[in-house]
């Protein structure tokens, strides 16, 4: 078995601008980032896009914790050897980009972080949604529901494109051992975040979707978690958890803003 320093499956557009590297949320693929790759890329920037440990065409390993996956995009940086890098992830991805800028603050130049779950939920309704998520994501019918709850976090706007990425990630949930990464990242415990939050000195925007059923209060989490990380928030009106899908052309604005900001 692979461990967590095996090379995250990425795609490079190449050329000596900024590095910027993205990781889409658990269970999703690096495609994720499809709509605003080009445009990012354009603006001068050299785009890295990943798939997560055990995810898409990376390799599965022995652990997906929040530290491990912060290895891992440590790992990806030294080996495009292009760093400093942005980091832009969303709903796991940013707690591991936190925790990779917290122990290797040389790698890491600033932090977006979309939809993020910083922390675990703990409450009685957070344990036995983690709990169903086990049970629910272990078997052949994982792909289903994956699919069924997948699509319902796209709120006004879903891409046109949906059915075809849906098709791809049913795909990668038909096997066990990719289920099995899936699984485990979307129900990784969050120990330890709060020291690696307070170490943390990289800039960081932060973006949500203004409807985002992820979190009571989107707009509230966002300007919580904007302080938490002294940065910068963006409310997406009428997006949910994926809102750098449903309008790429704000969120690319936003991201352009802000690595235009860092000089």
């Amino acid at each position: 078995m692979q461990t967590h320093r095996a090379q995250l499956a990425h795609d490079d557009s190449g050329g000596p601008g900024r590095l910027v590297v993205m990781l889409p949320g658990a269970g999703d693929l690096r495609s994720e980032y499809r709509l605003i790759v080009d445009g990012l890329a354009s603006a001068g920037n050299r785009i890295v896009t990943a798939d997560l440990p055990g995810h898409g065409e990376s390799p599965t390993t022995s652990a997906y914790t929040v530290a491990a996956t912060a290895d891992a995009i440590v790992n990806l940086i030294e080996g495009v050897g292009a760093g400093p890098a942005v980091v832009v992830g969303t709903s796991f991805a940013p707690a591991a980009a936190v925790w990779a800028a917290a122990e290797h603050s040389d790698l890491i130049r600033g932090i977006v972080a979309i939809s993020p779950h910083l922390h675990a939920d703990r409450s009685l309704k957070g344990r036995m949604t983690g709990m169903a998520i086990k049970g629910l994501l272990r078997g052949p019918w994982a792909a289903a529901v994956w699919a069924r709850l997948y699509t319902g976090w796209y709120k006004a706007s879903p891409p046109s494109d949906l059915d075809s990425e849906v098709s791809r990630l049913r795909a990668m949930l038909a096997d066990p051992s990719r289920r099995r990464a899936v699984r485990q990242t979307l129900t990784a415990d969050r120990v330890g975040m709060d020291d690696r939050i307070a170490r943390v000195e990289v800039p960081s925007l932060v973006v949500f979707g203004s409807v985002d059923d992820h979190f009571p209060d989107p707009v509230a989490e966002a300007r919580a978690t904007a302080q938490m990380l002294h940065g910068e928030h963006v409310v997406v009106d009428g997006a949910g958890h994926y809102p750098h899908v449903e309008q790429p052309d704000v969120v690319a604005a936003a991201i352009r803003t802000f690595l235009d900001q860092l000089g």
